[in-house]
């Protein structure tokens, strides 16, 4: 009897004794699991946080590389279209050199020849092809001195300088352009109207009539004037 109640029994309620025994069974399994992949992931995290950073790679430096690699044919192209390039100018130069040393020396320059033309041309001369050689030439770059005065100016026109201080006309003939006054071999005066004269001229620069250290300005521009007309004329 006692046998057929536990069957009954059994029979009865199999669906939930099994649930309880797998409820007994299996359920106790899945918080280990789960704790268990917990700690693996905390484990994971403190190892990535105590190792220390990984060394970086090193690049191969560029000498390397030409090394491991062999030179490419376009570096080898530019290269020797580069070379040639130079080889070109530098012949370039050199003939530009031999070119002007050949025009000097054989005085083709255009300023060289403008500067062996000393003589000033006027309207109306005439010339041959032997005047336009530099012997000729040198003669026109010869400076020509003034002739001395055979008479005495001031004895011809009966004045006394001291009284014609005041005209710088007069005065400016006979000093030099540095204000020097000019020696009696330049004047054709004779010793007592030198001594006058530089009277006058040393009274004229104290009033500051005439610059002492160059031409008066009325001189200048008179001579500046008549230059202008001349090279006019020349064209």
């Amino acid at each position: 009897m006692a046998l057929e109640r536990a069957m009954q029994r059994l029979s009865l309620r199999p669906a939930s004794v099994c649930r309880d025994c797998r409820r007994t069974f299996v359920s106790p399994a899945k918080p280990r699991q789960q704790q268990s992949q917990a700690a693996a992931i905390a484990e994971t995290l403190q190892n990535t946080r105590s190792a220390p950073a990984s060394p970086q790679r090193k690049q191969p430096s560029p000498a390397a590389v030409t090394t491991s690699v062999g030179p490419q044919p376009a570096q080898d192209a530019f290269a020797f279209a580069n070379k040639a390039v130079r080889d070109v100018e530098r012949s370039q130069n050199r003939q530009m050199q031999e070119e002007q040393i050949r025009n000097v020396a054989r005085g083709a320059d255009r300023k060289a020849l403008e500067q062996q033309q000393t003589r000033r041309w006027l309207i109306g001369d005439v010339y041959a092809p032997h005047d336009l050689s530099g012997v000729e030439m040198s003669k026109w770059r010869r400076v020509k001195q003034k002739a001395r005065p055979r008479y005495d100016v001031i004895d011809q026109l009966n004045i006394n300088p001291t009284d014609h201080y005041k005209n710088f006309s007069i005065m400016s003939e006979y000093v030099t352009d540095m204000g020097k006054i000019k020696h009696s071999k330049d004047t054709g005066l004779r010793p007592r109207n030198q001594r006058k004269m530089a009277k006058a001229v040393r009274r004229a620069i104290g009033l500051g009539l005439i610059p002492s250290v160059y031409r008066h300005p009325e001189i200048l521009k008179t001579e500046s004037a008549f230059a202008r007309r001349v090279a006019l004329s020349r064209g």
